[in-house]
């Protein structure tokens, strides 16, 4: 299913009647539906749940090490030496 103003796969499905709907991508969904989106009322398609599977597993593969890396120490900067009064 594509995005009904351009190529990509359909994130969202705008259900206007029982009949008619009409599909969008993340990028071109309208303001308006923002807010339902944002609340979780707007119908998702199939793509959506394989991309965010996805997404998670590519997060989820960076385990994070048990090493603690202590962080590096500040350099102190050398004082600014006064000119000597002759």
């Amino acid at each position: 299913m594509k995005c009904a103003n351009c190529s990509r796969d359909a994130f969202y499905i705008y259900q206007i009647t029982k009949q008619k709907e009409i599909l969008y991508c993340g990028k071109h969904l309208p303001n308006f539906l923002e807010p339902r989106r944002k609340a979780g009322l707007l119908k998702t398609t199939e793509q959506l749940k394989v991309e965010r599977e996805s997404a998670i597993a590519v997060l989820n593969a960076d385990e994070p090490t048990d090493e603690v890396q202590a962080p590096k120490p500040k350099r102190k900067k050398k004082a600014a030496e006064e000119p000597s009064e002759e």
